[in-house]
């Protein structure tokens, strides 16, 4: 019988257990005869590094002092992983590498897939399957963030669990015979020892975002959507026997989100999750939410604009987002907000709007996470750049991830310029913050409060 190793590779933030192989291995589990292992070498190298922070967020009783110890952890983790993908890139191995190679060659494996979501796990993933080649041992590679220069070192890539099953069985396997609704198993880790006070299992309720139209996004790909059966999420959720949960779907649809929240009150659990502020959050539907224990949204607002909004083709308008907000806060919700700042034609009065719309609904607004606009190859705006003034695009190749992407725009701000408008106006948005700035960096932890 095979072994198979599910293997996620370093450097991401270790906030909670990593939903792409306890996925991965669950359905293998489920539809075939295979040895199966998962191995967290991200969680292993932090923990190895950085113990004293482990223990720092295993204690929630020191809040106080969390932007000054998590601006310290960011700043000295970052540190670690720029110069660790420096030593990789030169052909030199990264620290702690020779311990986390014998993690993997003690489980003896003969296939080793690796996760890739993130595109920061590259490197040490790149290092890793050059050395497990020396060992004859077979590696495997899929997720979102595989790249042209893991695939020429990586014998196989895969897209989805499904080609991981055929691949195995060494035959197209009939759909027929396939059990998709297995149940994520996460009492193959030791949740306590992730970087929160109390563990927060991630769920995944869906394939993709139902809504597909964002012009800047790429994540829902060419990935079909369908919802994953309520019995399977329930399962979940109380074989994990935990308490706190993040929902790690970009967007739910609010019926689909009240048939969620209608298996989860019974079950005296707390969660989060990623919307899209409409106007069918009405305070009803809101405050249903929040008694099934949804106790905090990260709302994609993204702009403050009307003309910015509609370009973006977010579905929504300000007059909504604020209503949304304001009803969500009423019922007992944390509000975070995503807010994308100089996206194509977005001008200086429109960056000063969504400034002044913050500063407007600053009481029904809990945390602000600001990002800056990235073009991304397979978004509607890479593909069609003329229809928001994009004059040019620039890539500059990388060694080991995909090209930097620049552009020139002919309206609205320059990059230069939204940089230094967002320097200009991080004051102002730090003091409409009610929690740590630095929780941006650990969403987890605003469930433990």
């Amino acid at each position: 019988m095979k072994k198979v190793l599910l293997v996620y590779a370093p450097f991401c933030t270790p906030a909670s257990p990593p939903y792409s192989i306890t996925q991965l291995y669950s359905f293998l589990k489920g539809n075939c005869k295979v040895d199966v292992s998962v191995l967290d070498l991200n969680l292993e190298f932090h923990n190895l590094k950085f113990s004293e922070y482990q223990q720092y967020y295993h204690n929630s009783t020191k809040w106080q002092e969390y932007n000054k110890i998590t601006t310290e952890y960011r700043n000295v983790t970052s540190k670690v992983y720029s110069d660790n993908n420096t030593l990789i890139v030169k052909g030199e191995k990264p620290e702690l590498f020779e311990e986390l190679v014998q993690k993997i060659k003690d489980q003896k494996p003969d296939i080793v897939a690796f996760s890739i979501v993130y595109s920061s796990q590259a490197f040490y993933a790149y290092s890793l399957i050059k050395e497990l080649t020396k060992f004859d041992i077979t590696t495997v590679i899929g997720g979102p963030a595989i790249n042209d220069k893991l695939m020429s070192v990586a014998d196989t890539t895969l897209q989805n669990e499904l080609e991981l099953l055929n691949y195995l069985k060494g035959k197209d396997v009939n759909h027929d015979e396939i059990n998709f609704n297995t149940v994520p198993d996460f009492s193959i880790y030791n949740v306590k020892d992730y970087y929160t006070p109390q563990p927060v299992i991630p769920i995944r309720t869906s394939s993709t975002c139902y809504y597909k139209q964002c012009t800047f996004c790429s994540h829902f790909s060419t990935v079909p959507y369908h919802e994953f059966s309520l019995d399977v999420i329930k399962k979940t959720i109380i074989n994990s026997n935990q308490k706190k949960f993040f929902i790690i779907d970009d967007m739910i649809p609010s019926k689909r989100l009240l048939d969620i929240a209608a298996i989860l009150k019974p079950l005296g659990v707390q969660w989060t999750c990623q919307l899209k502020p409409t106007a069918d959050f009405d305070h009803k539907t809101l405050k249903t939410l929040h008694e099934s224990g949804l106790t905090m949204i990260i709302w994609g607002v993204e702009s403050g604009s009307d003309r910015v909004l509609q370009v973006m083709k977010k579905g929504t308008i300000k007059k909504y987002v604020e209503t949304v907000l304001k009803n969500s806060h009423n019922v007992g919700i944390k509000n975070v907000v995503y807010i994308m700042f100089g996206f194509p034609t977005e001008t200086e009065n429109e960056f000063i709007e969504t400034i002044d719309f913050l500063e407007k609904n600053k009481m029904n607004i809990d945390l602000i996470s600001t990002s800056i606009f990235g073009l991304q190859k397979g978004t509607y705006i890479y593909t069609n750049p003329e229809e928001f003034g994009i004059t040019k695009i620039i890539e500059e190749e990388r060694t080991v991830l995909d090209p930097r992407i620049r552009y020139e725009t002919s309206i609205g701000l320059s990059q230069k310029e939204v940089r230094s408008f967002v320097k200009k106006y991080k004051h102002t948005i730090d003091t409409i913050n009610k929690y740590p700035r630095m929780m941006n960096y650990f969403r987890e932890h605003m469930l433990c409060l």
